[in-house]
């Protein structure tokens, strides 16, 4: 009886089934988000202008003139071995020339971009010293430096001590000394006055009152003389992360023109030499650039003009389909380029009998300048993004059945694409591929002959059960787009090109009490 009644009160499960639709992602690739004065520009007919203005290299001349650290001193005795001064009495007014430590660099004149002068003054006698510390051929908007410091008094073995720390910043100094025709000196004066309100005193010999003014982290933006011979060599590397997503296929470009232009913008004789021009593409492979020029010495001519109409001298490196291997490295598709190169300034010396000069808007680079068609083939032109997604479910009630993805898209580029997706768990190792047997097709010209029309497809991607019971443990989708074009040659691209995808998840879930 126990038996019967227990199998009579038993219920069964109760189950459901629902539909799920939510969005996963949505992106748009738009070649208007690309049209600015650097990279891309529009015809009149809408065509698509390559005109890249990049830099490649601006090296630092911050570093071209250091100045470095150093300590003005100077001191000062009567030649009495007794005096006694009134008070408001000067008794100290003296010049010092003395010269900074270049090693092959001859300066007349620097600006002081930044940096400091710390002053520390010593007064050996027992009332107060007002000390005038001056720096001759130091001047700022027309001053010149000067500063005057009231120092408490003290004795030989334990002088008053000032000290102060000024800002040099803006301040232009002319190294050629009292006679204006010497290099790298700086002038220091000091004058002394007894305390105006103090008692007369009495100095002698032994009292030594001592400045010491110390530059430290001198750096300049205008230089005057000459600069020595200096090198700049290295090889430098540009990423360009836009493309990093391409792993694979190949592109065929047309009617390529491309500049590579050495730029100097000081008044300084050079000579320089392009050691490398690299491209380093998604498998590694490495194409070197080809020009008559490259590997070759080169001289650069000195700057024209001055201050604010500063003219850089420029050499250019011209690359059309002629010229070099210049459309192969292009089809490379390069994620990385790496540029080498070598630049000595003042090769034969001290030509410019002292006035070689930097100015604040100087520099000295490397550009990349390009204006062509962008006319492009592509060939199984492979693509490669990973999107981050949830599809964690805490609900032990609800299971994910069966399913499928649904790609809308909305095309108006020449090129046909076929999307694979491919599951990752939270270390990006693979869970599963899902494949589709639809494509995005390509887009067809207008009537008028200035844009293509756009296409609206939807692309299903079935899930099976199998597959279905791995999306607990997904946490991103990979997406590999393979492009392909109708032709491989002269495939325009118009100003309304477009590629729109939004990834739908559709899912039939299961619920059982």
């Amino acid at each position: 009886m126990i038996f019967l009644t227990a199998v009579s009160c038993r219920k069964d499960k109760v189950a459901w089934t629902s539909d799920w639709v939510v969005p996963l992602i949505n992106d748009t690739l738009l070649i208007n988000d690309y049209v600015n004065d650097s990279t891309l520009g529009v015809n009149n007919n809408q065509t698509i202008q390559v005109i890249v203005d990049r830099n490649l290299i601006d090296l630092d001349l911050s570093s071209l003139i250091e100045i470095p650290d150093t300590s003005v001193d100077q001191s000062f005795s009567i030649a009495f071995p007794s005096i006694e001064f009134a008070p408001g009495s000067s008794f100290i007014d003296e010049v010092k020339e003395h010269e900074f430590s270049f090693e092959d660099i001859a300066l007349t004149t620097a600006r002081i971009k930044s940096g400091i002068a710390s002053i520390r003054i010593e007064n050996p006698v027992s009332t107060i010293g007002v000390f005038t510390i001056s720096l001759p051929g130091v001047y700022k908007n027309g001053v010149e430096f000067s500063i005057t410091q009231n120092v408490a008094g003290g004795t030989g073995a334990n002088p008053g001590i000032g000290t102060l720390i000024l800002d040099l910043s803006g301040y232009t100094i002319d190294m050629t000394g009292v006679t204006g025709q010497l290099y790298n000196v700086i002038q220091s004066r000091m004058k002394v006055v007894t305390d105006p309100q103090g008692p007369t005193v009495s100095i002698t010999n032994q009292d030594v009152f001592k400045t010491k003014v110390t530059f430290e982290g001198l750096t300049v933006d205008y230089a005057k003389g000459y600069f020595g011979n200096i090198v700049f060599s290295d090889t430098t590397s540009v990423d360009l992360e836009a493309l990093s997503k391409i792993i694979g296929g190949a592109i065929n470009i047309e009617d390529i023109n491309l500049e590579m232009v050495i730029r100097n913008g000081i008044k300084v004789r050079a000579k320089g030499q392009i050691t490398k021009f690299e491209s380093v593409n998604f498998g590694n492979n490495a194409v070197e650039l080809d020009h008559p020029l490259f590997g070759q010495n080169f001289n650069i001519d000195p700057a024209l003009g001055s201050w604010n109409n500063i003219v850089p001298s420029e050499l250019s490196f011209l690359f059309d389909q002629s010229t070099g291997n210049m459309e192969g490295f292009l089809e490379n598709l390069g994620s990385q380029y790496n540029v080498g190169y070598s630049i000595e300034l003042n090769p034969l010396g001290n030509t410019s009998s002292g006035n070689d000069v930097i100015y604040p808007q100087s520099n000295l680079g490397i550009d990349l300048r390009a204006n062509f068609p962008l006319l492009l083939g592509a060939d199984n032109l492979t693509l490669r993004d990973t999107f981050e997604i949830d599809f964690k479910n805490d609900n032990k009630l609800l299971r994910i059945e069966s399913g499928k993805l649904i790609l809308n898209t909305s095309n108006s580029f020449p090129y046909g694409a076929k999307i694979n997706l491919e599951l990752l768990d939270e270390t990006y190792e693979s869970l599963n591929q899902i494949t589709s047997t639809g494509a995005i097709s390509p887009a067809q010209i207008n009537v008028n002959g200035d844009g293509h029309v756009p296409i609206d497809e939807s692309i299903e991607f079935i899930l099976e059960e199998e597959t279905a019971d791995l999306l607990s443990e997904t946490k991103f989708i990979k997406v590999t787009a393979v492009f392909n074009s109708t032709s491989f040659n002269n495939n325009t691209i118009y100003a309304n090109a477009a590629l729109k995808i939004l990834l739908m998840s559709e899912f039939k879930l299961k619920t059982e009490l």
